[in-house]
């Protein structure tokens, strides 16, 4: 992870590529000069922008910080951003954003002492309240749309509903992990105890520590569910964000519901392993949702608006990554506590 790989660039290029195509099939659908559009842009709105997606990603940080000290893993509130930062820049390498996810657990793994598993932990478990908090936005947002959904055309029902799918199995299947205490029996609880031992005790004992993990984080239940509302926080402001780059480009006549829909279901679909960090098919969706919303082609200027922001973001994670190098590494300040 240290050193790209001529595979990871091959991969990189060839995923650019495929996102490079749809953003290029989104723009060419706005019928708009560039050189025009750029230079009538309100590039107070574009600052307010780039202010809310700074930050967003610092409250992510912040967020991801304090999951990881339930894990009794120590960082310090620089060291979050730092890695959260160059986290943008390895979305570039992992299709459906999950690069960022895998670069920061091969860091805190490398400096958590006797946690490691606990560390790895804290970020699949970030990732899920940050998903959780995309659909409780994304369901809150459904009332005010469901009557137009109810005449929309197949394929925008189809990915409102891929949304609430996911939506109703993740959320079901978290509920029933923190509750399993009310609906598993005993007997069950020891039959998998008895099975367990079948296994390596290499094996059983890495289980049992990410149970006792998990269970850390069912026992800190407000500090999760705080973590939750600030999720939510975090994709309003990335809806709230869109707004901005459609009034830089002046578009009128979107809803804020509209683009609370078209954000949310984005964002869930561009999740998919297809393109780098959701470039493209996060654009493609966007378009969609603002032909349904009764938009004028322009508005598919948006959606570009926000892939560069977002590239831009990620170029700057890269700049973090380059002097985190030159400066001997990233996370040398993360620390573990001996259970």
């Amino acid at each position: 992870m240290k050193d790209l790989k001529l595979a990871d660039v091959l991969r990189l290029i060839v995923s650019l590529a495929i996102a490079a195509w749809a953003i290029n099939w989104v723009l060419a659908s706005a019928g708009a000069n560039l050189t025009h559009e750029f230079s009538t842009m309100n590039w107070g709105w574009i600052a307010v922008g780039m202010l809310l997606t700074g930050v967003g990603t610092a409250l992510a940080s912040y967020r991801w910080s304090t999951l990881l000290a339930l894990q009794q893993v120590t960082i310090s509130q620089w060291d979050a951003f730092r890695l959260t930062m160059i986290g943008l820049f390895f979305n570039l390498f992992g299709l459906g954003g999950v690069g960022g996810d895998v670069f920061k657990m091969y860091y805190v793994q490398a400096q958590a002492g006797n946690r490691k598993e606990e560390a790895i932990l804290s970020i699949v478990v970030d990732r899920i309240v940050g998903l959780l908090g995309l659909f409780v936005v994304a369901l809150l947002t459904l009332p005010f749309v469901w009557g137009e959904l109810m005449t929309a055309d197949r394929a925008i029902q189809s990915m409102v509903g891929f949304v609430v799918l996911i939506s109703v199995v993740g959320g079901g299947g978290v509920v029933l992990v923190l509750s399993r205490d009310f609906w598993l029996p005993e007997s069950l609880k020891e039959g998998i105890k008895k099975a367990g031992r079948k296994f390596p005790a290499k094996l059983v004992n890495l289980f049992a520590r990410l149970i006792r993990s998990v269970d850390l984080y069912r026992s800190h239940l407000p500090t999760v569910l705080r973590a939750l509302a600030l999720s939510a926080c975090l994709h309003s402001m990335a809806t709230l964000n869109v707004v901005c780059i459609g009034k830089a480009f002046h578009i009128e006549g979107i809803a804020l519901r509209h683009y609370f829909l078209a954000v949310q279901v984005a964002n869930t679909i561009s999740a998919v392993p297809i393109t780098p960090g959701g470039l493209g098919s996060r654009d493609l969706v966007i378009q969609q949702l603002f032909k349904f919303a009764g938009a004028d082609p322009r508005a598919n200027l948006i959606p570009f608006g926000l892939s560069m922001m977002l590239v831009f973001w990620s170029v700057l994670g890269g700049i973090f990554f380059i002097f985190a190098k030159r400066s001997g590494g990233v996370g040398t300040s993360v620390g573990g506590n001996k259970p």
